[in-house]
């Protein structure tokens, strides 16, 4: 495929466009002159792949690539035995990973497990090409199902920015305010950020908790057990523009602190949105973390599972503007240079070019 050749793309499956791994991708396709022509049912059951494949046919000699949206694992043998193209599939990760090790919902030797396990082994054998979100993540898949590495290809979420961006005109929290924003997961680990909390109820300090999940009435009595004042929490799904002004509100953003397996893979969308939004970016010394950022240049690293090192940090930032703003500037030029939608579409495209069509 020549360079200069506009790349037609079905972007296909029982995806929601709204989720940043797929949305991201599809606005970047976009404004890089790709024609995306979007293949989408959701319908309960097995009637949604009776529906897809009468939508897949009109469109079936129009495009050159498909594309099952994220987490489009269950529906890629589908998509491979439907389509007569190349198949890509944005995996972001395993479906084992995130039921089996990150939610725990069954255990490792179940059936269920095993079933999981299997879905995604047959989503990563059919595919021509599978999207991760880090390096760790394809050296980890690679072991797990087998599948020779020549199959995956590293892209970044991303943050859309018609959504979170820099605006001065939305007001700071009078005191000082550190926000974490996003699911109540294990590998979160909210509950140091709790403890922090406490160590600094005496500091000034503000914790603004925005978020919901598995481990949210855990949550709830911790904050009641610690008798926690210096905490404003709110568990109810925010509107974009709402959940934009709230966390802008804030002096600095908390990723993933927890000394949990998933983190040695993962880069959560907190740490895409703190960037794009030019928010001074806390998260626990991991592998995945360290492909992307650099501690002291455009993030600060804490010690896993460490409520006091947190703590410290926290009142590092507090005390230096300066550092507050070399830390916010330096993600934001990250953010602009690597992790923007176009910058993103851009990639993909030329993921696309040389791993499906080089010579």
């Amino acid at each position: 495929m020549k360079d200069n050749k506009k790349i037609e793309i079905c972007y296909f499956g029982v995806y929601e466009s709204s989720l940043s791994r797929n949305g991201n991708y599809i606005i970047g396709l976009k404004q890089n002159n790709a024609k995306v022509i979007e293949c989408c049912d959701c319908s309960q059951g097995l009637v949604k792949y009776y529906k897809l494949f009468i939508k897949h046919w009109k469109i079936r000699n129009k495009y050159d690539v498909m594309i099952v949206g994220y987490a489009g694992h269950l529906i890629t043998p589908f998509a491979k035995l439907v389509s007569k193209k190349p198949v890509i599939l944005n995996a972001m990760t395993s479906l084992y990973e995130a039921n089996i090790i990150a939610r725990k919902k069954y255990s490792k030797n179940s059936f269920m497990a095993w079933r999981i396990w299997l879905i995604d082994w047959l989503a990563f054998k059919f595919a021509d090409l599978v999207l991760v979100e880090t390096n760790k993540q394809k050296e980890y898949l690679v072991k797990r199902f087998k599948i020779k590495p020549r199959k995956y290809a590293r892209l970044f979420t991303g943050a859309d920015d018609a959504i979170f961006y820099p605006d001065d005109s939305i007001k700071k929290d009078d005191k000082f305010t550190v926000l974490f924003r996003g699911r109540f997961l294990p590998e979160a680990g909210v509950r140091h950020i709790l403890q922090a909390a406490k160590i600094l109820e005496k500091e000034e300090v503000k914790f603004l908790i925005l978020g919901f999940g598995l481990l949210e009435k855990e949550i709830k009595d911790q904050i009641k057990s610690l008798n926690l004042k210096n905490l404003e929490l709110i568990t109810r799904r925010l509107e974009e523009k709402e959940l934009r002004e709230k966390m802008l509100t804030a002096h600095i953003s908390i990723g993933q602190i927890e000394n949990h397996e998933r983190l040695k893979r993962t880069i959560p969308y907190k740490a895409f949105e703190s960037l794009a939004l030019k928010l001074p970016y806390i998260t626990g010394n991991s592998l995945g973390i360290n492909e992307l950022l650099e501690d002291g240049k455009n993030c600060i690293m804490v010690n896993l599972a460490d409520p006091e090192d947190l703590a410290d940090k926290i009142m590092k930032l507090k005390n230096s503007s300066d550092l507050r703003k070399k830390i916010a500037e330096n993600g934001y030029k990250l953010y602009k240079e690597k992790l923007n939608p176009e910058v993103l579409g851009k990639e993909l495209l030329n993921i696309i070019r040389t791993k499906l069509y080089s010579s």
